[in-house]
């Protein structure tokens, strides 16, 4: 049985393209940093990953689920980043090396094809499972 979340799924929404922005903005600088220091594009990725994945998941945690920071959460959250990260690093690819746009359009592009995985592995590893069910207000709610 999926859990139930606290806010509505509307709510969550906003909440969570707020969040999303936040940490796109993130990995953009992250990833622009790397290609100016001259590192490639994959470096980028993996550093990326690592600063970004447990920030987006305390800002989700909090901001966009209101629910508590604890390891299993954040561990399942890992997993569902991590199993977008082959997909993005496939479209990276793609875009850079096979399309040779630049770092700094493919990174967006990229970032806007992963939304809609990252937006139902969010809700699957903070609140166990993907449900349009609120707590509170009890019953289908997506207002």
């Amino acid at each position: 049985m999926f859990a139930q979340s606290k806010r509505t799924l509307a709510e969550r929404t906003w909440r969570y393209t707020l969040i999303g922005l936040v940490c796109a903005l993130l990995n953009y600088v992250i990833m622009l940093a790397v290609d100016a220091a001259g590192g490639h594009y994959l470096v980028g990725t993996v550093i990326a990953f690592v600063i970004v994945t447990p920030v987006a998941y305390l800002l989700h945690s909090r901001f966009t689920f209101a629910e508590a920071v604890s390891a299993k959460p954040f561990m399942r959250f890992v997993a569902g980043v991590a199993s977008a990260y082959p997909v993005a690093t496939g479209l990276m690819i793609i875009f850079c090396s096979g399309l040779h746009l630049s770092v700094a359009v493919a990174t967006p592009v990229v970032t806007g094809l992963m939304f809609a995985w990252n937006f139902a592995a969010a809700h699957w590893s903070i609140l166990s499972g993907f449900s349009l069910w609120s707590r509170q207000r009890g019953g289908l709610n997506v207002r």
